[in-house]
């Protein structure tokens, strides 16, 4: 089943054209990879599909994002609800002034989570690779971990939110060694 599709996909920055009619699907269930030479657009089409260059002035969109069939970009559509199930890893750490466990706990406590907390930043942290490393320093400032933690920790917030769809730009780029 595909999840998102994009066709004829072009972005403007301006009058500088980044991205120039792209069409692909993106299947449930599949990992997809955008494979290319720096500056050649792949952040600009995750930015994209999560609606985030709706955050840059100059920027511009032609062609059709979809999402489950309806068009990302309609006039009916909240950006804010795009983000709650299309999910984005930036290649850049950027936790929360906030402690691990709450960088984790913030976006379930927004979108209302009535579970066991504990529990769900626990899951979240094993499912990012992290739980190992912080589970007796879950009060500890966020920007204590090193750069490749505080991706994986990006990257369990971004989890604990349940999204339909997580984007990960170059999320690799920046990750310590994990022990096997």
């Amino acid at each position: 089943m595909v999840v998102l599709r994009l066709t004829d996909v072009s972005v403007y920055y301006g009058d500088f054209q980044a991205v120039e009619n792209i069409s692909l699907p993106i299947r449930q269930n599949e990992i997809t990879a955008f494979i290319g030479p720096s500056g050649c657009g792949k952040s600009t089409v995750l930015r994209t599909i999560n609606r985030m260059n709706d955050l840059i002035e100059t920027a511009r969109v032609e062609g059709e994002v979809t999402y489950h069939g309806v068009d990302l970009y309609g006039p009916e559509i909240d950006p804010v609800e795009v983000r709650r199930h299309i999910g984005i890893v930036f290649q850049t750490p950027n936790p929360f002034p906030k402690s691990i466990y709450d960088n984790i706990a913030f976006g379930p406590k927004v979108g209302g989570f009535k579970g066991d907390m504990d529990s769900l930043v626990e899951e979240s942290l094993h499912r990012a690779a992290l739980w190992d490393e912080v589970k007796d320093k879950l009060d500890a400032s966020a920007y204590a971990l090193s750069g490749g933690q505080q991706q994986r920790l990006c990257m369990a917030r971004a989890i604990a939110t349940s999204p339909d769809v997580l984007l990960m730009d170059e999320p690799a780029s920046s990750l310590d060694p994990i022990a096997t």
